[in-house]
């Protein structure tokens, strides 16, 4: 075989092979549009996830590496940059981008929340800070700031300091208060990957936060912590909504079932 053949054969395996795995991910779309992410598989919606990283080639070789490394998709997104880059195939603007993904997620969320600016019940303040903070894993605060009409007018997220005394700190708090001009504020922060139920340093960090508000004029309405099983509300001393897994939902229905005979 000459060269113009080899030229030749060379092209033509490399746009069947381009066909092959076209067909494949206009599969892997309609699967997931048909079906829905939920009944996917977790190796089929990574692999579907990294069709968008990657425009070309096959993905499936990855999805499976990134998966033997990181168990799961949840922990493929939320790995870090440098992580990442240790699996074969992905280089520094492939990871970057996977990276950023939660961020999109994390955009999306404040971006909806932007515009329920009116608390009317203080549930209302739970579905916001459950949704700003239930799936970050760095340990987040947000602050809220509300008018006497119960109008959300400013809101700031801080990173946690653990060598702080406290979850914020004061000047965080009094920097926030000063630019806010609030008459009233509202904290949580976040437990990943742990209970809701606040520690014993939460508990000494309310009352010093309280304190501290008094002495700048300020009403502290509640401090909250989104834990993976729900949201607990420091003033209230009490889980204001507890989240369910699947199991429990099951275990949950067979009961009333049950009751219900």
């Amino acid at each position: 075989m000459d060269t113009k053949e080899n030229v030749k054969a060379a092209a033509g395996s490399a746009k069947k092979k381009k066909c092959i795995h076209d067909g494949h991910r206009a599969r892997l779309t309609d699967l997931a549009i048909n079906a829905g992410l939920e009944n996917m598989s977790q190796f089929q919606v990574l692999e579907y996830f990294l069709t968008y990283i990657f425009p070309r080639g096959d993905v499936n070789p990855l999805a499976h590496r990134l998966l033997d490394k990181f168990d799961s998709f949840t922990h493929v997104v939320e790995a870090s940059v440098q992580d990442l880059k240790t699996v074969d195939g992905i280089a520094d603007r492939s990871a970057k981008m996977i990276h950023m993904f939660c961020e999109l997620f994390y955009y999306f969320t404040e971006s909806k929340m932007g515009k329920k600016c009116v608390v009317k019940h203080k549930l209302e303040l739970v579905d916001i800070v459950e949704d700003l903070l239930r799936f970050r894993t760095a340990e987040t605060a947000l602050l809220l700031a509300l008018s006497p009409a119960k109008v959300i007018t400013h809101r700031r997220k801080v990173t946690i300091d653990r060598n702080n005394e406290v979850s914020i700190s004061f000047l965080e708090i009094g920097n926030f208060l000063a630019s806010s001009k609030t008459s009233t504020l509202v904290i949580a922060h976040g437990h990943p990957y742990g209970s809701a139920m606040p520690s014993s340093s939460d508990l000494e960090s309310y009352e010093k936060t309280s304190e501290f508000c008094k002495t700048c004029g300020v009403h502290l309405l509640d401090s909250y912590i989104v834990g993976e099983d729900g949201v607990y509300s420091q003033a209230d001393k009490k889980l204001l909504r507890k989240y369910y897994d699947v199991a429990d939902l099951k275990s949950a229905f067979v009961d009333a079932a049950n009751q219900a005979n």
